[in-house]
């Protein structure tokens, strides 16, 4: 009876696997649009680049387009690294290799940073009577607070490693979950 519940628990982990989907779908749609906009815009980018005014205009659209890409990126690796965390390993490059979860973490924190600038940038370029310090400030203080959250974040995360605490380094079988293969390579 203990084993069916371990198995059974063990395969709740594939219930990640609506996530892992979603996410890549949402990926997939935000590099469509990304592309329809960039198809758009170039019309508009070599006729309008020689009047002066519309150069903040252009920076804007430009970064914004950049942008949807950027966020597909991120989700598409956020749903590459649920899939290789609780299904199995992929055959991915090394920098896409996700080992835990908390570079997932880092990932979307990062994120939400440059959507914060993106969006700061947009309202730097639109002309506005309002007094841009405010939103500075308000864009400005997340930014930094996340921004030291990281830092804290990969200071811990580089003294678990050094002082051994991260895993069993002297036995790696013992860190690895009781439910996946013995010969998964990560």
């Amino acid at each position: 009876m203990m084993i069916k519940v371990v198995k059974f628990i063990a395969g709740t982990r594939f219930f990640v696997l609506i996530p892992v989907i979603g996410l890549a779908i949402a990926a997939v749609i935000l590099f469509i649009k990304g592309g329809i906009e960039l198809i758009y815009f170039l019309p508009t980018l070599i006729s309008g680049a020689e009047e002066t005014a519309t150069h903040g205009n252009i920076i804007v659209e430009i970064v914004e387009i950049v942008h949807l890409f950027l966020v597909g990126t991120v989700l598409f690796i956020t749903s590459l690294g649920l899939y290789e965390l609780f299904i199995e390993p992929l055959p991915l490059s090394p920098w896409l290799k996700t080992h835990n979860i908390e570079e997932l973490e880092l990932n979307l924190v990062g994120l939400t940073i440059v959507v914060l600038a993106v969006n700061y940038l947009s309202v730097i370029f639109e002309e506005q009577e309002n007094n841009l310090a405010f939103y500075g400030i308000g864009y400005a203080l997340p930014i930094v607070a996340l921004a030291y959250f990281m830092k804290e974040r990969s200071i811990m995360t580089r003294n678990e490693k050094e002082n051994g605490t991260a895993g069993n380094e002297e036995n790696p079988e013992n860190s690895r979950p009781p439910y996946l293969p013995a010969d998964r390579k990560d």
